[in-house]
Order: C-alpha cells, then sequence, then structure tokens
C-alpha cells in the first residue's frame, strides 16, 4: 500500500477573487499603455518594458502563496481601495483628454498600486472559507507589493526623482571629477558642466553622464532582486529590501562616479575626439570598428555590468544580517 500523500487539490477561486483578478489585469495594462510613452522617448527608461514581465513572474511564482493565505480595519481598507481605484479611473480620464503629463501618470500608477494592495488585503482568506487574519492579509499584501509597487519606477519616478536630482547629481559628478583631477596634479579648469584640461581640450559633463540611467536602472533591479531573493520575516524581508534599494542607489552614484573619472583621464592622454572612437581609435562605421562600441559606450556598459554584479554580491550579504550563526553539530 503506498504511504505517500496525496495531492489536496487547489480550491477554485470565488468570484469575487475572479472579478478583482480581471480588474487588476485590466489596471495593469492601462498601466502600461500609459507609460510606453515613457518608455519609447526616455532612453533612461527603456528597462520599463521589462517591468510588465518581471512584475507577472513575480505574480505567477507567488501565486500559491497568495491563494493560501476587526470590521473596522476592513471597512478602512475598503474606503482606501476605493479611494485608489478613483485616482486610477480620474488619471485615466486626464490621460484620454490632455494626453501624457505627469498628473495622469502619479494617478494611473498611484492608483493602480492602491487598488491592487487593497484588493490583495480584501480578497485573502483562511482555511475553509474562513475569516482571514491580518497577519494572512499582511502577507498578501507583502507578496503584491512588488508587482504593484514596480511601476512606480518605471513611469512616475520620472517625475519624481528624475528631473529634481538630475541637476545635482550632474553637478556633483562635475564637482568630483574635477577634485580627482586636480588632486592628481592635473592642471585644469571647470567652466560649468564642461572641464578644461590645460593643452586646453576639454570634456564636457553632458545630461547622460548625470548617472540618472544608471540610478534607476539599478534601483529597479534591486527592487526585482530583493523581492525574489531576500528572505526573512515580514519585518525581516522589508527591512532587507529596502536596504537593497538603498546599496543600488549608491553603488549606482559611485560607479558612475567611476565611470566618469576613467573617461576624464583617457579624454586627458588621448584627447577629447578619443571618447567617440574605440580603443583602436577607429570612427563608428569604420572597418574593423570594435564590437564592443565607442570608448565612452564601453565605460558605461561596463559600469552597469560591474553595479548588476554588486548587487548579485549584496543578496548573500543582506540575507545573513541580523542572523544568529548556526550552532555547529
Amino acid at each position: 500500500m503506498s504511504t505517500e500523500a496525496q495531492a489536496v487539490p487547489t480550491p477554485p477561486l470565488d468570484a469575487t477573487t475572479r472579478g478583482l483578478g480581471w480588474l487588476l489585469l485590466g489596471l495593469a495594462a492601462f498601466t502600461a499603455w500609459d507609460q510606453w510613452a515613457i518608455w519609447s522617448t526616455k532612453d533612461d527608461y527603456t528597462f520599463g518594458y521589462l517591468v510588465p514581465v518581471f512584475s507577472g513572474y513575480v505574480l505567477w511564482e507567488r501565486w500559491d502563496e497568495l491563494r493560501a493565505t476587526s470590521p473596522w480595519l476592513l471597512r478602512t481598507v475598503t474606503v482606501l481601495t476605493f479611494g485608489a481605484l478613483l485616482a486610477f479611473v480620474l488619471g485615466a480620464a486626464a490621460r484620454a483628454i490632455t494626453g501624457t503629463g505627469v498628473l495622469p501618470t502619479l494617478a494611473i500608477a498611484f492608483g493602480f498600486m492602491g487598488t491592487a494592495l487593497g484588493c490583495a488585503f480584501l480578497s485573502v482568506q483562511g482555511p475553509q472559507q474562513t475569516e482571514a487574519t491580518v497577519r494572512a492579509r499582511l502577507a498578501a499584501v507583502g507578496l503584491l507589493l512588488f508587482p504593484a509597487g514596480v511601476w512606480l519606477i518605471s513611469g512616475p519616478f520620472l517625475y519624481l526623482v528624475d528631473n529634481r536630482i538630475k541637476g545635482e547629481l550632474l553637478t556633483n559628478v562635475t564637482e568630483i571629477v574635477s577634485g580627482i583631477l586636480r588632486a592628481s596634479d592635473h592642471a585644469i579648469r571647470v567652466s560649468g558642466n564642461t572641464i578644461i584640461f590645460a593643452n586646453h581640450d576639454a570634456v564636457g559633463v553632458a545630461d547622460a553622464c548625470s548617472g540618472i540611467r544608471s540610478f534607476s536602472a539599478c534601483v529597479f533591479v534591486g527592487a526585482f532582486l530583493g523581492a525574489i531573493f531576500l528572505e526573512g520575516g515580514w519585518l525581516g524581508s522589508l527591512v532587507r529590501r529596502m536596504a537593497m534599494i538603498g546599496l543600488s542607489a549608491g553603488t549606482a552614484i559611485l560607479l558612475n562616479i567611476g565611470r566618469n573619472t576613467y573617461l576624464a583621464f583617457h579624454a586627458m592622454n588621448h584627447g577629447s575626439r578619443s571618447l567617440e572612437r574605440d580603443f583602436s581609435g577607429l570612427e563608428p562605421g569604420s572597418a574593423g570598428f570594435s564590437a564592443f562600441g565607442t570608448v565612452h559606450d564601453f565605460a558605461g556598459n561596463a559600469a552597469m555590468l560591474l553595479a548588476f554584479l554588486v548587487l548579485l554580491a549584496c543578496v548573500p550579504v543582506l540575507n545573513r544580517l541580523g542572523r544568529r550563526p548556526s550552532s555547529p553539530a
């Protein structure tokens, strides 16, 4: 006689949960359509095309846990959820009337996130259709946090963070790189965001060198790695994921400073025009032009790859943070 435990069939979703699921799927599709205008026109946000894929993967990976999972609290969450849904509807109406803009995108993204998290909290049921505990409801919200919240990075991030810090980053990068050059006994002077060498050649720290592209991309990657690989209870995983996002931002800033410093030294030694050629000095389109691209592009791609490797290395470190070492057998 077989002693293997037979798999317990998963109960079907009730009509309310199915309805909420289709509602959220429609909201996600509209949110993606709204943010497509940003992804297709802003080079710093081309990673946004991956947001629906990564969001769907995390939701699929946690589907079994989501399904397993005082009246005044329920009423409060219900009111907040309807408020979020109203914000989404108003943002969608503004988007249809006025086109792309700050307020419609903010309302759509925040409204979608609030509606998704509110529906997750309200639709959870306990075993045998019993009332779910607050702990189980919060666990479901935590599981849905990345698929719902990642849309804030791929669209509203542009309006909330990008435009506010790009100028500051550009100025700070110029000051730090010029300071490193002076500390290396090189005679330079700075005019705005342009570094002028002793031979009167110059290299400009352009908007693309502010690091906002690597900053937004690293925050997105850090949020995904934190959602998938970081462990711990509700509070522990939350702290680790917040730390991961902070490390992502710091890593992007430091590596961008290193990238710009390398480019400045290369321009000083080989001329500013060498940055737009490959390492052999060939122009783009020439026979034998390097597959790695120009010096400028290679430095940017290398910095992004190094940032990804650093973030991967942070995962096991953060998972050990705050945990006691296991006792020997």
